[in-house]
């Protein structure tokens, strides 16, 4: 009862909740056909670069902040590293770590201080652990249809002020 308590008076202590996306990096990169071209003509560096550049603008429309975890498996060298690139969170789980579990574990960490969640994975077993700690669940396409909205309203913001 005591923690319930304090988490009641932490979240009216808050002006605001913080909006968190948390992103599962290569379930979408190897959903969205745009993506999946850039794995064949391109490389895996590229298709997270492209992906990265989407959601940051998808951060600056919707406000939320963004957080994307990739699988170090796939990059050795970047293991266990976390940036910010144009605003969004870039994570990459240590060497023999899952992005699941590192999704997990952010999910768990923000929901307990209050923020509202967004997971968008298209993995079921993801979406269903995510859902029974109390967070939402987008799939990877409707992730990639806020997407295309928020660079359509970003295209539209910048016209108006041309």
């Amino acid at each position: 009862m005591q923690s319930r308590t304090r988490r009641c008076k932490d979240l009216r202590a808050r002006d605001t909740l913080v909006q968190r996306l948390i992103v599962d990096g290569y379930n979408v990169v190897h959903a969205w056909q745009s993506l999946k071209r850039l794995l064949t003509t391109a490389s895996l560096e590229a298709a997270r670069d492209e992906l990265i550049r989407r959601l940051s603008v998808l951060g600056m429309v919707s406000g939320e902040e963004v957080t994307v975890v990739f699988d170090a498996h796939h990059s050795e060298a970047m293991s266990n590293s976390e940036e910010i690139v144009d605003g969004v969170r870039v994570v990459f789980t240590r060497k023999g770590h899952s992005a699941d579990h590192s999704i997990e574990r952010l999910a768990y960490r923000a929901g307990e201080s209050g923020d509202v969640i967004t997971v968008a994975t298209s993995d079921r077993f993801q979406r269903d652990v995510v859902r029974g700690m109390g967070g939402a669940v987008i799939s990877s396409l409707e992730l990639e249809r806020r997407v295309i909205d928020a660079e359509q309203e970003m295209s539209r913001r910048v016209r108006r002020y041309q």
